[in-house]
């Protein structure tokens, strides 16, 4: 069940689009007043400092609760006051999902703090299950707990939420497979396949108009992907990995497949490079170019070339000649890019088709005399036909 309006959703991120395409010289200003006029309702969105006032009134109002739950179940047994605890964190839900009808609320501080304490309510009964069991496995809690976490990333679709259970599943898998040695052997590739397969799927499904209500929270975990998929195939996090978790003296000793991860910490930097420029994404771009700094930190940690501070004035050298370089080649735009600022958020989605979309419909079938024609949108502007 999603607890967030998503009509309101859709509105509020056409009143962006609104703006952002009248600033780029799209819509006229009558044009985007109808439009606007037509997506009027939105979300409550306060500024930041507001957000962070509402965050701490939250979690206060709700640990000021939970202390009257404490002192009701003082003296009773840890599992009275897990049942407790859960009924409580139910409870809360309601009044959660009461004041996100109400009051509107999407991602403002309040609905934040109260959902992160909703799935910390829940903690006791998890923590009892795992104990009256006599289980000594912490992968198996973190499994008990998983389904809370998948629950909550689905019904609210908050970020933190949705990595917070991203990252439980590898801890999961990642532990299933330190049972043995060919498991740990074989940790690093099925890292790899596993956020691999985990982006690709995010990216391909980011592509459909059901995706809308996750976009956030399905950007963050990709990104976690791709961070970790770069990580797994790193030859220094491999082999200081490899020596932590076996328990190996310092300096790490040398790993197996030492060939290999030496080969993935220079091709995934130029793969994500690649496929970042081929399908115009600045997520992958901005990411490949970190990995690639990370791989020569990589190399310097074990074969010292030049002085840390000679590496560090000639890299920032070099790096700041490329840039002055390549910013002055695309005031004109070459090969579809552009040193442009770009208000928009994650070109690679295409959110804006799912958008505009419903304007040109709602449009459509107002009597405001104002038409769309079928436009393709991408990124942060409008296509050539637009």
């Amino acid at each position: 069940m999603k607890f967030y309006n998503e009509t309101l959703l859709r509105n509020e991120y056409a009143q962006k689009a609104v703006q952002r395409f009248q600033k780029e010289g799209l819509l006229s200003e009558s044009q985007a007043t109808e439009i606007q006029k037509l997506h009027a309702e939105v979300p409550y969105n306060p500024n930041i400092f507001i957000k962070a006032v509402l965050f701490l009134f939250g979690g206060f109002g709700f640990s000021f609760g939970s202390s009257f739950v404490a002192l009701a179940v003082l003296g009773e047994s840890f599992v009275g006051f897990a049942i407790i605890s859960m009924i409580y964190g139910v409870g809360t839900l309601f009044a959660l999902r009461y004041f996100i009808r109400e009051r509107k609320l999407h991602f403002s501080g309040l609905d934040n703090a109260l959902l992160y304490c909703i799935l910390g309510s829940f903690g006791p009964i998890v923590f009892q299950i795992y104990d009256s069991a006599k289980i000594d496995e912490l992968w198996v809690g973190a499994l008990l707990f998983l389904p809370f976490l998948l629950a909550a990333a689905y019904s609210f679709g908050e970020p933190l939420v949705a990595l917070g259970a991203f990252l439980t599943t590898l801890f999961i898998i990642a532990s299933l497979l330190m049972k043995n040695p060919v498991g740990k052997s074989l940790l690093p590739f099925a890292l790899m396949i596993c956020t691999g397969i985990t982006y690709e799927v995010i990216r391909r499904f980011l592509k459909k108009e059901t995706s809308f209500y996750w976009q956030m929270a399905l950007y963050w975990v990709s990104i976690a992907a791709l961070v970790l998929f770069y990580a797994a195939g790193n030859y220094l996090v491999v082999r200081q990995a490899n020596a932590a978790l076996n328990g190996l003296p310092d300096p790490a000793p040398e790993i197996a497949f030492a060939p290999l991860f030496w080969g993935l910490t220079f091709l995934i930097p130029v793969f994500y490079l690649y496929r970042g420029f081929r399908w115009r994404d600045r997520t992958l771009i901005t990411l490949g170019i970190l990995a690639v700094v990370c791989s020569i930190l990589t190399v310097r940690f074990y074969h010292a070339v030049l002085p840390v501070e000679w590496g560090m004035i000639l890299g920032g050298i070099a790096a700041s000649v490329i840039a002055y370089v390549v910013i002055r080649q695309l005031k004109t735009p070459k090969y579809g890019f552009s040193f442009a600022p770009e208000a928009g958020e994650n070109a690679q989605f295409r959110i804006e088709t799912v958008v505009l979309s419903q304007i040109t419909t709602n449009i459509q079938t107002a009597d405001s005399g104002v038409q769309f024609g079928g436009g393709d949108f991408g990124g942060g502007g409008a296509g050539a036909k637009y």
